[in-house]
């Protein structure tokens, strides 16, 4: 029996987007915990404010985590990823990256004049950003 060598599959691209270039946290990096660090990295490439961020950890605890080189708790960083997440959404489903910003930020009629960046402080909270995201994507306006 002749030996063929096993083939190495290709490699599949990955869609170019804004979610590469923020490097969404994936499950096990919130379990282990998100070093300090990589939020600030998000904070200085523009991908979230630092206001974002302290919503969910205080200022001071986050750059005290930061100048030891801590890592988050599992709730912040899985609201870290839920608001990147959501900005990304916002950013892909308007198009124009400063619009999407505001429309974060700004109470929103449709969310009962609630500030969808704030709601997204919980899972509950993302849920709602996100259906009226694809009621907009869609052309519902409600």
């Amino acid at each position: 029996m002749a030996r063929t060598a096993a083939r190495k599959p290709k490699s599949l691209s990955k869609p170019a987007g804004f979610a590469e270039e923020a490097q969404p946290f994936l499950h096990e990096d919130i379990m282990r915990g998100v070093p300090a660090k990589r939020v600030q990295e998000l904070i200085d490439k523009g991908v979230l404010a630092e206001k974002t961020v302290y919503r969910v950890i205080p200022e001071r605890t986050f750059k005290r985590r930061l100048a030891n080189r801590e890592a988050l708790k599992i709730s912040e960083g899985d609201a870290i990823a839920r608001m990147v997440r959501i900005t990304e959404e916002a950013e892909q489903i308007f198009g124009d990256k400063a619009f999407a910003r505001d429309w974060l930020v700004l109470p929103n009629p449709v969310l009962k004049q609630r500030v969808p960046i704030e709601l997204a402080e919980t899972d509950a909270g993302t849920r709602e950003v996100e259906g009226a995201l694809m009621h907009f994507a869609y052309g519902d306006y409600l």
